[in-house]
C-alpha cells in the first residue's frame, strides 16, 4: 500500500508541474505610456502602428437649465419642443501619420473631434442627436519641454482644421491655428 501511495503522489502532482511550466510571463513590447503632452505620447513607438491617442478632452455630461433661451434657437425646426435637459459628449482621437517628419521631436498627425448634443428625454425632436459637430484636423506637432520663468512649454502645433456643424443652415468653417501647449 505504501508503494502505491508513493507512486500515486507523483502521478497526481505531474499535471500541476506541467501547468507550472506553462505559466510563464509574456514580454510586452509596447513602449510604456509617457505622461505629458499629446505630441510626446504620439512620438512613442508602439508595436501596433494603428494606435489611437486621446487628443482633445473626451467627456459625457448631463446638463439641465432652469431658463431655456428660446430666442437663440428659434431658427431651428425643433426649437418649439426643446426640453431643459440634455446630454453633451465629445470624442476626440488622434493618429500619427509620420513620426520624425522634421526631426526626432516632430510628428505629422491627424485628429477627429466630434461634439454631440442629445435631448435624452425628447425622443421626437432629438433622435438620436439634435446637433453633431465634426472637426477633422491635420497638424504638425513638436515636443519641446522648453522651460521659461517657471512655465513649461510641452508642445507646439500648427494645424489646419474644418468644422462641420451638422446643421444644414450653416456653412462649414475652416481655419489654421497655432497652438502652444
Amino acid at each position: 500500500m505504501r508503494t502505491l501511495q508513493g507512486w500515486l503522489l507523483p502521478v497526481f502532482m505531474l499535471p500541476m508541474a506541467v501547468y507550472a511550466q506553462e505559466a510563464t510571463v509574456k514580454e510586452v513590447h509596447d513602449a510604456p505610456a509617457v505622461r505629458g503632452s499629446i505630441i510626446a505620447n504620439m512620438l512613442q513607438e508602439h508595436d501596433n502602428p494603428f494606435t489611437l491617442y486621446p487628443y482633445d478632452t473626451n467627456y459625457i455630461i448631463y446638463t439641465q437649465t432652469s431658463d431655456l433661451n428660446k430666442e437663440a434657437i428659434a431658427s431651428y425646426d425643433w426649437a418649439e419642443n426643446a426640453r431643459k435637459d440634455e446630454v453633451k459628449f465629445q470624442l476626440s482621437l488622434a493618429f500619427p501619420l509620420w513620426r520624425g517628419i522634421l526631426g526626432p521631436n516632430s510628428v505629422l498627425g491627424a485628429s477627429y473631434t466630434q461634439k454631440s448634443w442629445w435631448q435624452l428625454s425628447n425622443s421626437e425632436e432629438s433622435s438620436p442627436f439634435r446637433e453633431t459637430n465634426y472637426e477633422p484636423q491635420l497638424f504638425l506637432g513638436f515636443a519641446t519641454d522648453y522651460n521659461f520663468a517657471g512655465w513649461t512649454l510641452r508642445d507646439v502645433e500648427w494645424a489646419t482644421t474644418t468644422t462641420q456643424t451638422g446643421v444644414q443652415t450653416r456653412l462649414p468653417a475652416a481655419g489654421t491655428a497655432f497652438i502652444p501647449a
